[in-house]
Order: structure tokens, then C-alpha cells, then sequence
């Protein structure tokens, strides 16, 4: 892939001392609200790329539009100013999160491609960047749960489910559990295959799939837990949350009795069609009040509710807060 070629070159010494370690420099952007999880997948792997091979040391420090102690409510990460336009490092990374703001980070990524070097945006990042560019900027993807959103509010029909897109020097990542994997991509492009495979054994993956893969989408794909009818039932759940179905109609088109999802629903999920469907549905409605300006009408329409009063009543049933309280 194009995007290693500037890492590699930066890893693989030519004329200085194989006895000394080529530095790598990586900029890690965090933002309040960060992502712990895609946090300690990316310094994991670099450590452990550090520890496999003597030629390179990976480097990252930390950097934020606010610096200083960044919260994501469980740690605490100290940051470095980050100065549009200067101290840039060889590659970019940019944690999602829910605090993740795109004014924050843009004409940092900007100076980045402007000097051909990469950059890597994770999660809610790559869905900020795509809000932001909103066209001339495909192929390109996200976590597929932000891609819905991103069709309430713009015409997103391009955006790639795979896991990984890589388009004029900046790699969109789904992110999320995907990091460790995609961290380890990023890396094993400049190990052979020997610390490759140590570095795997290492991280305990007995595979690593690549950014070409798709997406496992909605919680029935690729999910070995759940039995056949209750992935069908999931999927169709998924794909009609705006004009939801009938229970009856929903059995019919999976080919069992109500009595026999009840039961299915009730061993694997201790809950009912219905409730997992409701559900389903105010997920999607807290998603887009959080992270859209739509109102709260349009929202209650596209999530398969009559009207703003019917939402607001299960939301506060569920969350125990009004979509009014969530937005402010």
C-alpha cells in the first residue's frame, strides 16, 4: 500500500550505522473523550514492535488542541500543544472518541499531506473527517454504526464498509476493535516476517486481518455466538429501524413461530423481540441527537417513532433522561 512507503523509507536505514536505531516519530492526537481502547492498542503495538527488532525505534508522543491532562473519564493522558504547521512527525494518528472534533485536528492534517506523510484517523475521527470533506475525498470508511448516521445527515452512499480506505495520504480506519489489528498492519510493514510472527504471538492474534476485509456489520455478521434465526432477526431489526416491523411479520420473513423467537430471544439475549427492537431503536436515536443537528422530530421519524413525544417517553423509560437533556 502506498501509504507505508514514507514509513518504510524512514525505517529502513541506508547510510547510517546498522548499530543504531532509526527513529520512527509518531503524533498521537487525543481529545477529550478519547478512545482507551484504540489508545492502548496503538501504544501496544508499538511496543512490541520496539521489542521484536533492533533497526528502528518507534517514538510517539501525544499532542491536543487543549493541552495538558486530557480526560477520557477513566485515565488521564498528558498532551502536547499541537502547533498547526510545525514539529510534524513522520506519521499522524487520531484517536476517535466521543469528545473528537475535527477543528481541532484538520489543519494539522492538512500540513501532514502537504508534506506527503501519513496519516491515520481511527473511529469517530474518519466519521468527523467525512462531515467535513462531504465530497472528492472516497474511497474512505469509518465504524460502520457511523455510517447510518452520516445518511441522516448528507448523501455518505460511497462510504466503504471495509475496514480500512486509504486515499491521498490518509488511511480511515474503522478503528475501535479493530485497532490492535490495524495498529499491527501499520507497523509490520516495516518488520520481515519472522518479527511479524513474533510480534503476532506476542499480541496473542492467531490472525490479522487486513483493511481490505469488510466490516462485520450490525450484531448478526460474523457473530459465531448468536444461533442463525436470531442473526436474520437482528439483521431485519437493523435494516428497518425507520419503518419497523411487526413481530408476526418479522418471524414470517425468518421462518419460525413467535413462540420460538420469544424463546430464543429470551435464553441467548434474556430479553424479548420487542424490547431488543425498541432498543435498537433509541440506540440509533441517542446517536444521532448526540451527534447531529437534526431535530428531534426528524429523528423520532427515522427511527421508527410516531412523533417526539412517544420517543421522549421511551427515552426517559430507558436512559432516564429526556432527548432534550441529551442534547444540552
Amino acid at each position: 500500500m502506498a501509504f507505508f512507503d514514507n514509513l518504510r523509507a524512514t525505517a529502513m536505514p541506508s547510510d547510517t550505522d546498522p548499530a543504531t536505531p532509526v527513529p520512527v516519530r509518531l503524533e498521537i492526537f487525543v481529545q477529550s473523550r478519547f478512545s482507551q481502547l484504540e489508545l492502548s492498542s496503538v501504544t501496544a503495538a508499538l511496543e512490541i514492535a520496539n521489542d521484536v527488532q533492533p533497526r528502528f525505534r518507534f517514538e510517539w508522543s501525544f499532542v491536543s488542541d487543549t493541552p495538558g491532562l486530557i480526560s477520557n473519564r477513566n485515565i488521564l493522558v498528558r498532551a502536547e500543544p499541537a502547533i498547526d504547521g510545525e514539529l510534524l512527525k513522520d506519521c499522524l494518528i487520531v484517536l476517535g472518541g466521543a469528545g473528537c472534533v475535527a477543528e481541532g485536528w484538520m489543519r494539522r492534517v492538512r500540513a501532514m499531506q502537504i508534506q506527503s506523510r501519513p496519516v491515520v484517523l481511527f473511529s469517530d475521527a474518519a466519521t468527523e473527517y467525512a462531515k467535513q470533506k462531504k465530497t472528492g475525498f472516497y474511497p474512505a470508511t469509518t465504524h460502520w454504526r457511523d455510517i447510518p448516521i452520516l445518511n441522516e445527515i448528507g448523501d455518505f452512499a460511497d462510504m466503504s464498509t471495509q475496514l480500512g480506505e486509504y486515499t491521498t495520504g490518509i488511511l480511515t480506519c474503522a478503528g475501535r476493535g479493530f485497532a490492535i489489528e490495524a495498529a499491527f498492519n501499520l507497523v509490520a510493514e516495516c518488520l520481515n516476517p519472522q518479527e511479524r510472527a513474533e510480534m503476532a504471538s506476542l499480541l496473542m492474534l492467531d490472525r490479522v486481518r487486513g483493511f481490505d476485509r469488510e466490516q462485520p456489520i450490525h450484531q448478526e455478521q460474523g457473530n459465531t455466538f448468536l444461533e442463525g434465526p436470531l442473526q436474520k432477526a437482528l439483521q431485519l431489526m437493523e435494516e428497518t429501524i425507520e419503518a419497523p416491523l411487526q413481530i408476526s411479520e418479522l418471524t414470517q420473513q425468518i421462518g419460525v413461530s413467535p413462540r420460538q423467537l420469544e424463546r430464543l430471544f429470551k435464553i441467548q439475549l434474556n430479553s424479548s423481540p420487542a424490547k431488543t427492537y425498541k432498543m435498537l431503536r433509541l440506540k440509533r436515536a441517542r446517536s444521532l441527537i448526540l451527534e447531529t443537528r437534526m431535530s428531534l422530530l426528524d429523528i423520532a421519524i427515522a427511527c421508527g417513532f410516531s412523533g417526539t413525544s412517544s420517543m421522549s417517553k421511551a427515552f426517559r423509560q430507558s436512559f432516564g433522561v429526556s432527548p432534550n437533556q441529551l442534547r444540552k
